[in-house]
């Protein structure tokens, strides 16, 4: 299997962001050539939020009904390893595994195709840990060229933020410096000023990993301007 390998550095002066917390994360983009056809391209998506809380402090966050719905949205669980589950967005699927407090695999079910999704939560030297969403999937050829990586990643940005949010009013001090301040990631606030330059920021990030993974820089920032106007209200309708 050859996979071609993008990591997006945080400090990369030349993609403007508009909060700390955007650069908090790493974010990495794998494309499999090998499984790509002409009708799909093989993508991992990884997110990485570093200098967060105990594990055993953030895995319930991940894994309990009670929480998710404060920060992602309504969840369902019925059981645990080999269980399945549901998750707004007709989302479904399966608990493949579970290694508590610091692993869960699942299957990632929507619109007749099966995703494989990872949630990790690693330790760190320094007594901190990593949290780490990875997401496998085979993107439609035609939305990717449409929308990029953008197309299945935004909705893990607003995720990974709606999570820091949600940890650091819980007094996850660790995560504080990077979330002070988050805004809810809603619909009133991807309405906003601050909502969409924040997912320009986002997607700048992606397709900047799209040109780096060999897509043509004008395919890119077609796709970087049709994710902005999924997201924000205000872009689609100028």
């Amino acid at each position: 299997m050859q996979w071609v390998i993008i990591l997006i550095i945080a400090s990369e002066e030349s993609l403007t962001s508009t909060r700390p917390f955007i650069d908090a994360v790493v974010r990495s983009l794998q494309i499999d050539d090998d499984a790509t056809s002409d009708d799909a391209v093989a993508l991992r998506l990884t997110l990485a939020l570093h200098g967060c809380g105990a594990p055993t402090d953030l895995f319930p966050l991940l894994t309990d009904p009670q929480h998710l719905v404060r920060w992602y949205g309504p969840v369902t669980v019925d059981g645990g390893e080999g269980g399945a589950f549901t998750a707004p967005g007709g989302v479904h699927g399966t608990i493949r595994s579970v290694q508590s407090p610091h692993r869960v695999d699942l299957t990632w079910e929507y619109e007749g195709r099966a995703d494989e999704l990872t949630l990790r939560i690693d330790p760190t030297d320094d007594g901190s840990s990593s949290l780490l969403i990875e997401h496998s999937l085979a993107m439609p050829a035609e939305v990717f060229a449409q929308y990029g990586p953008g197309a299945a990643a935004l909705g893990w940005e607003i995720a990974l933020m709606g999570f820091a949010r949600y940890a650091e009013i819980g007094g996850d001090a660790s995560i504080s410096a990077c979330a002070a301040d988050l805004p809810a990631p809603d619909p009133v606030w991807l309405a906003s000023e601050d909502g969409a330059q924040t997912v320009r920021a986002w997607a700048i990030r992606w397709a900047a990993a799209a040109i780096a993974a060999g897509v043509p820089e004008a395919t890119a920032r077609v796709g970087e301007e049709n994710t902005v106007r999924a997201y924000t209200p205000q872009a689609a309708q100028s």
